[in-house]
């Protein structure tokens, strides 16, 4: 069994890992974009549902559309905002998110590039991390069953086989999102979409299928928009998105940000679990959806049990949060074991 073995729970601060940490985050120090208080509200607010209107928006603000408008575009233009998403209930189309994790060996920048292009150009690949530390490079599949999975896998991995030093696999079992409070937080309630291996499948037709592969592209896309790819009515469309939130096909929509652009890191906890049980495991997640600076919890299937996400200001916030996770819960914690996100070349939430 492969183990992500980078950090054990003696949390070693000289570690490689901790040096990539500092390293990535100073040489963007000098390109970082200063948010200020009106920036961060819009985030926010963009974080917990991005198809708000601007109308909406300059209510919730206090200023004006045009103000709205000019913010909202000045982050795009600015790279901190890469994406606006729509999060589709993915599971319940009978599909299931395996993950694969990589160490590479004996490659040079351009084959590194080749690989991420090739998984950014597969219709099966939904997300891509690029990491430092045991693993080299994560990338997500969606597939109906395993033999499908080993299908895109193998199609995958001996194409670039010669880098492979070693591999890992876990299956995604149940997916919570939250909304980013890190930036600024107004003590509203959280914004969770919750998804995964409990929820009932369900089939949707061709024409609500079509309005949600728009959306999916981009969740701000206008129902005008929409009307002129799909060649539906405007009608049709408003009630069918309607609908789709209603059943819970669609879960929400969120922004895919870039934190490095605003100081922040992105790493990902590992967490062994022992003497757990689902009370247990219950009081474990409602405890860490509730820190500001957790964005991400999934339960696996692989080595590890659980995956934890978290955008913090630099590697001594997050292990600061980690330790106090590993000391209040010291008697369900066996170890955990962490890994930094320096980019997300792809992201999306449907196949």
């Amino acid at each position: 069994m492969i183990l992500l073995n980078f950090i054990n729970q003696n949390f070693n601060k000289n570690a490689i890992f901790i040096y990539n940490l500092h390293y990535s985050y100073s040489m963007k120090e000098d390109n970082l974009y200063k948010l200020d208080l009106r920036d961060k509200k819009l985030l926010f607010e963009l974080d917990k549902n991005s198809r708000e209107s601007l109308s909406n928006l300059a209510k919730i603000l206090k200023t004006s559309k045009e103000v709205i408008y000019y913010r909202l575009n000045n982050l795009i233009n600015n790279k901190i905002i890469l994406k606006f998403h729509t999060v589709p209930a993915t599971y319940r189309f009978g599909l299931t998110a395996y993950k694969v994790y990589l160490r590479l060996s004996d490659y040079s920048d351009e084959d590194y590039k080749k690989i991420i292009d090739f998984l950014n150009s597969h219709k099966d690949v939904f997300w891509i991390g690029i990491c430092k530390g045991r693993w080299d490079l994560i990338f997500g599949i969606w597939a109906k069953n395993l033999e499908e999975f080993f299908q895109i896998h193998d199609s995958i991995l001996h194409k670039f086989s010669k880098f492979i030093q070693e591999k890992e696999l876990s299956i995604s079992r149940e997916n919570f999102q939250y909304n980013r409070r890190w930036m600024y937080y107004d003590k509203s309630p959280i914004v969770e979409f919750n998804f995964g291996e409990k929820e009932p499948t369900i089939e949707i037709d061709e024409k609500s299928k079509k309005i949600l592969d728009e959306l999916i592209q981009d969740s701000r896309k206008s129902i005008v928009d929409i009307a002129e790819k799909t060649k539906l009515s405007i009608d049709i469309i408003r009630y069918r998105i309607k609908a789709m939130e209603k059943e819970g096909i669609i879960k929400g929509y969120k922004c895919l940000l870039n934190p490095s652009k605003v100081g922040f890191t992105t790493c990902k906890a590992f967490v062994f679990f022992k003497n757990i049980t689902d009370i247990k495991k219950k009081e474990f997640i409602d405890y860490c959806k509730h820190l500001s600076n957790t964005i991400n919890i999934i339960t696996t299937f692989a080595p590890w049990d659980l995956e934890i996400m978290f955008e913090t200001s630099g590697y001594e916030e997050y292990f600061k949060i980690m330790d106090s996770i590993k000391n209040k819960f010291n008697d369900i914690i066996r170890f955990y074991e962490s890994l930094m996100i320096t980019g997300e070349p792809k992201q999306v939430f449907a196949k």
